[in-house]
């Protein structure tokens, strides 16, 4: 039967290491506040750890803890698991097929390679009220998983890794969450990504991801502070980029409600804006295609042109705004530009264009540039 542990150094209670070597399946262990020692980890299988403390910060794990491969479920809560050297806090392994939860927890390692969760096999992991510092959430090759995150944060301050890596197959769901670090998805990646209500710093997206966004932040001022390559599809609604789009592959997006910086789409991409805005600069190459419905596209003077289409690129808009701001319109090499124009910051637009049959503006003058 399961059984509830107090463990402390109280009457009633009894010392961390005899609980640890009477633990049994399904037992719920209650830890008073204080610091426990795990040296040596410990491999965790069907057990509940829970503090007692008012915060995570009060009852704190030095170690880390590895999920059995027969365990079918490990719940940590309102505790802190402080990792040192270049162990994994948590980790699951290959040959798993189990539940890990943690709810309110406080998850800490030194910054290095290693990831602060790394885990594989068959999981489902559940992150509420939790936060990861120092170290990234990783889903390995060959993983099939299920990932919830909510009212939580990773705070993994560098450039060279990833902040949340998800492989193998699998979903992922972001609910009001914070990542100040990379969302990566990978060429062997095969994943149906939500993510909602959240702030992230940067997004690569790569394989088989399909992402649905609804009103998050990526708020990196880079060029590509959000790319997309391999055969992704995006639908993305209300949500603003600080820095560049980049679309690459065949990428398929669609923009709705939303506003970036800038916008460049290469290779096969298919993009379909709606009431979303570019605010310095977007440019379609190769054989990228565009329809623009009541899009606005802005220039600015870091760019002498606000809009390009070069290459075999098309550009469909209907009802858009063109504010050029001073810049040109470019319609290169075989590319084609066929717009409505709905409004203008300028009474006659500038076009430097390769084949005059190729443009096509109607609702605003325009003319050659000289």
């Amino acid at each position: 039967m399961p059984r509830i542990v107090k463990v402390g150094a109280g009457g009633d209670e009894i010392d961390w290491k005899e609980a640890l070597k009477t633990l049994r399946a399904d037992d719920m262990l209650l830890l008073k506040p204080g610091f426990y020692e795990l040296e040596q980890g410990i491999s965790a299988c069907d057990v509940t750890i829970k503090g007692t403390g008012a915060s995570p910060e009060d009852t704190i794990i030095d170690g880390y803890i590895s999920v059995s491969p027969d365990s079918r479920y490990v719940t940590l809560e309102n505790l802190t698991i402080n990792t040192v050297g270049e162990k994994n806090a948590i980790f699951i392994p290959y040959n798993a097929d189990t539940y890990l939860t943690l709810r309110n927890c406080f998850i800490k390692t030194e910054i290095n390679e290693n990831a602060a969760l790394a885990l594989n096999g068959k999981c489902t992991v559940e992150l509420y009220s939790s936060r990861i510092v120092n170290g990234s959430v990783s889903f390995f090759s060959g993983s099939d998983f299920r990932l919830e995150m909510n009212d939580s944060k990773i705070d993994y301050p560098v450039t060279n890794y990833c902040g949340l890596a998800l492989e193998g197959i699998g979903t992922a769901i972001i609910n009001n969450s914070i990542i100040d670090s990379s969302l990566n998805t990978f060429s062997d990646t095969n994943i149906e990504l939500v993510v909602n209500n959240s702030r992230l710093r940067d997004v690569h997206l790569a394989g088989q991801t399909w992402l649905n966004m609804l009103n998050c932040q990526v708020y990196s001022k880079d060029d590509n502070a959000f790319t997309s390559d391999d055969e992704c599809w995006l639908n993305i609604t209300n949500s603003v980029f600080t820095g560049g789009m980049y679309l690459d592959g065949a990428t398929t997006m669609l923009l709705q409600n939303s506003h970036c910086d800038r916008l460049m789409a290469i290779a096969d991409t298919k993009t379909t804006m709606t009431n979303s805005l570019c605010k310095s600069h977007a440019d379609f190459q190769q054989s990228a295609k565009c329809d623009a419905t009541r899009s606005t596209f802005n220039g600015s003077e870091e760019f002498e042109f606000f809009l390009s289409v070069n290459g075999e690129a098309e550009f469909k808009g209907h009802d858009i705004v063109l504010n050029p701001n001073g810049a040109t319109l470019a319609v290169q090499d075989n590319a084609t530009f066929r717009s409505n124009v709905l409004a203008s910051d300028q009474k006659a637009l500038s076009v430097e264009y390769t084949n005059l049959p190729n443009v096509n503006i109607l609702g605003l003058k325009w003319e050659k540039r000289k």
